[in-house]
């Protein structure tokens, strides 16, 4: 009798199942994941799918989601982006603001619009709207619990499942999972951000109008802060009242809020409502690693917001673009370690990496560090050069390293006067 030979091999069939699920992962597979469909997330899911990326953005909240936030964007965000901003996304236009600098005020004007007032959670979703428009995927309602960087790939889980994509984009915020799943960093320093503690005020359509007058203002306040300042946005029926300070000098934030907004003769009278607080980092010294293996950070989590006068949605915005570049680059290379992912942190530094260091140099002078105020205003607010400066900051046409050469000779005697010698106007 012929002994029967048992093969210990498994049958053909359980490789075929493994090839399907195999063909099924790889069908199921995205070339990016963006986490956090803020400004930085949405302009990065849209940039990414034009490149031709397969994109899902995901974000925790419902869209249309709340934000804290002034809502202010300049028109160099606007040029940033590649569509128009609707009429009815605008609350208000504003052509000038005025600098409160204790009992005195500074009025910096303009021919043209250079804030236009937005709700942020509209604005917001209508940049997830432009994304997806552009072909990317976005769930919303689905906060990520956990993120696994692997050789292969990135696995992202929210209570809605799991997905997984070659390379992942972090614009989830100053708090999100992103950082420290790619062991970017673990937490911010009291030092690194500002708190900031703001509340929407209803005061009707008229008191708005009166607020803005002719010259359709938006004001903001120095003196008001141990180490920050105070700002009132006007919007459709409302005014946004904010005030922040640098985390590591502050002691009672609620009263800094109530001691700032009995100064405001606007409010006078007025019931405001419960504020709402939130941090922000300080560009400059906000410096943390923005690139790892198969992950980018943008927005907040990478320190993206201008340190003197707190400007976050256009370097969101920019910085969220180039990170898709980059992520597209590698997709299109098949190189997602973090030597070639390191030219996102090139380029955002030549982009306005500069630029934070010089407004984070002169925002510790004047407010930040040490309060001298007083002194800046008298020297840099009257000159007529520095009013063109500021409006050129905010229309996009001048960058702070530029604004630093106009303006040497007023800091020059600025630095003079301080250290008391006499000089020559």
């Amino acid at each position: 009798m012929r002994k029967q030979i048992v093969d210990p091999s498994p049958p053909p069939i359980v490789f075929q199942i493994d090839v399907r699920q195999h063909q099924e992962q790889m069908r199921s597979m995205y070339d990016l994941i963006v986490v956090g469909a803020g400004p930085a997330g949405a302009s990065a899911a849209r940039t990414a799918a034009q490149h031709g990326l397969k994109t899902l953005l995901i974000e925790k909240d419902q869209v249309p989601r709340n934000k804290l936030c002034g809502g202010g964007v300049t028109p160099k965000v606007l040029a940033k982006l590649d569509f128009k901003l609707p009429d009815e996304l605008i609350e208000c236009k504003a052509k000038a603001t005025r600098m409160h600098v204790g009992e005195s005020q500074y009025h910096f004007e303009a021919d043209r619009t250079i804030v236009y007032m937005t709700s942020r959670s509209k604005f917001d979703a209508f940049l997830a709207d432009k994304a997806v428009e552009a072909g990317a995927e976005l769930r919303d309602h689905s906060p990520v619990y956990g993120i696994e960087v692997t050789k292969s790939h990135v696995e992202v889980k929210t209570p809605n499942g799991s997905f997984s994509s070659k390379i992942l984009i972090g614009a989830d915020g100053m708090s999100g999972p992103t950082a420290r799943a790619g062991r970017l960093y673990e937490r911010w320093l009291p030092h690194q951000v500002a708190y900031a503690i703001e509340s929407e005020v209803p005061v009707g359509e008229g008191a708005v109008q009166a607020f803005l007058s002719d010259c359709a203002y938006f004001d903001m306040y120095f003196g008001v802060s141990p180490a920050g300042y105070g700002w009132v946005f006007p919007k459709d029926d409302h005014l946004t009242v904010g005030v922040g300070c640098r985390l590591s000098r502050l002691r009672d934030a609620r009263g800094l809020f109530e001691g700032f907004v009995r100064r405001i003769p606007e409010l006078v009278g007025v019931p405001i409502p419960k504020p709402q607080a939130h941090l922000i980092p300080l560009g400059g010294a906000a410096k943390v690693p923005i690139a790892t293996d198969r992950i980018l950070l943008a927005g907040d989590c990478a320190g993206f917001a201008e340190p003197l006068l707190g400007e976050g949605i256009y370097f969101a915005i920019w910085g969220g673009q180039i990170a898709a570049q980059v992520a597209a680059e590698a997709c299109h290379e098949d190189r997602f370690d973090r030597k070639f992912l390191s030219a996102y942190e090139r380029r955002c530094r030549r982009a306005f990496g500069v630029d934070f260091d010089v407004a984070y140099r002169v925002a510790r002078f004047s407010y930040l560090e040490e309060y001298d105020m007083d002194r800046v205003s008298r020297f840099f607010f009257g000159e007529r050069k520095v009013q063109e400066c500021m409006i050129g900051l905010m229309d996009g046409s001048l960058r702070y390293r530029d604004v630093q050469v106009k303006l040497a000779w007023p800091y020059f005697k600025y630095r003079l006067a301080k250290l008391g010698l006499p000089f020559y106007s």
